[in-house]
């Protein structure tokens, strides 16, 4: 099973993430998508002291500024924009724009890349919230509901995986007495191409997390959570909970709830 697992991981980001040499710099285009349902690309170029910048090139940054979100002005967008870019080590040029990565060694391309793509579609869940007119983040919401339901976590943590890289969770509660842990992702944007790398990330660290409950909290509040979204992560065992539903499963995941 572990091998078959290997095997499948690797042969999936082998097939459809694509490089292209374009002279002055490497074209990488990545098997997620943005808000628009076209694959999310990067590129790759050579910084200054043998350096290598990785960048969106200034992609991200300007979708918002289309929507209209002025970070600037919100204090609540600019301490989420603030707090993701740190948890990632991502920088913004304020000159371009780009959300960009700076790293020395060659061998380090695929933990930054992933950092980097980590980030980017955390920050288009801002995109989402102009879209639909929500007036939270969802991280932020799920944040102050476990905090006004008093359920003890730990937001924002990694855990290594089996391919080497670091898979960062947005929250994980942890096991008391009879109940295991639980390693959750919130995703506001439940579609039929959106379970792609949170399904990856549960896959990489299975083996080494072997006893905790995965899960997976689906914004459906704005839209109907595609049917592949639930399957996807139902055929590996990962619970899917409806936010709309909350209130019903919240004291199934509260470790200090009396059974």
């Amino acid at each position: 099973m572990i091998e078959e697992l290997k095997e499948i991981y690797n042969s999936w980001n082998n097939s459809n993430l694509k490089l292209l040499d374009k002279g002055e710099f490497i074209e990488i285009t990545t098997p997620f998508f943005d808000i628009h349902h076209d694959f999310l690309q990067l590129v790759l170029i050579k910084g200054e002291n043998n350096s290598f910048v990785l960048s969106d090139d200034g992609y991200t940054m300007n979708e918002l500024e289309i929507l209209g979100i002025d970070f600037n002005k919100s204090d609540k967008r600019q301490s989420f924009l603030n707090t993701t870019l740190n948890i990632f080590g991502v920088q913004i040029d304020t000159t371009t724009q780009e959300l960009k990565i700076e790293f020395q060694r060659l061998e380090d391309y695929p933990a930054k890349q992933l950092n980097l793509l980590q980030c980017i579609l955390r920050v288009s869940d801002m995109l989402m919230t102009s879209r639909n007119a929500v007036a939270n983040i969802f991280f932020q919401e799920v944040e102050d509901y476990f905090k006004e339901q008093k359920i003890l976590n730990t937001p924002n943590i990694s855990f290594p995986g089996k391919s080497g890289n670091d898979n960062k969770f947005d929250f994980v509660i942890p096991a008391f007495g009879n109940k295991p842990e639980r390693i959750i992702k919130a995703i506001n944007k439940p579609t039929s191409e959106n379970y792609k790398y949170p399904l990856l990330s549960f896959i990489d660290i299975k083996d080494f997390r072997a006893d905790s409950s995965q899960i997976i909290l689906a914004n459906d509040l704005n839209a109907k959570i595609s049917n592949k979204f639930i399957t996807s992560f139902n055929n590996y065992d990962i619970q899917v909970l409806k936010w709309s539903l909350r209130e019903e499963w919240i004291e199934t995941i509260n470790p200090l709830a009396i059974s």
